[in-house]
Parts: structure tokens; C-alpha cells; sequence
């Protein structure tokens, strides 16, 4: 969540937060985070963010139960 100097640097960045991010929004406005990510997931897939979905599909692989993963 830190700032760019210009566009170039900000486009540069990933879409994910890094895990300290993560759970300082976590902490601050409290979410479902499993929820968060299939939401994420849903958005990706809507819109052609291949490479995304991929690395939501694997944080939630990593967090879930094999059964639970949709």
C-alpha cells in the first residue's frame, strides 16, 4: 500500500497486497478473508485478469481444505 512517484512505477505494482497489508485491513475493518478472495477470484475471472486469478486460485488452494476449494 505505498504510494507511486508516477504512473509508470504505480502500473509496475502487483494488484495483490503483500500479507502485512493483508492483515493490517484485515485488523482495521474485519472481512471474511476467504470470502474476500472468491470475490477477488469472481472479478479476475469477469474480466480477463488471467495471471490474477491464478494467484487468488493459489491463496486459496494454500488456505482451504481440499473439499472446500470451488
Amino acid at each position: 500500500m505505498n504510494g507511486s512517484n508516477h504512473l509508470q512505477e504505480s502500473d509496475t505494482r502487483p494488484l495483490n497486497l503483500c500479507p502485512v497489508c493483508l492483515r493490517k485491513l484485515h485488523f482495521s475493518i474485519g472481512y471474511d478473508v476467504v470470502e474476500r478472495y472468491r470475490s477477488l477470484l469472481q472479478f479476475h475471472n469477469d474480466f480477463g485478469f488471467g495471471q490474477e486469478a491464478r494467484w487468488v486460485s493459489d491463496r486459496l488452494k494454500s488456505i482451504l481444505r481440499p473439499e472446500e476449494v470451488v
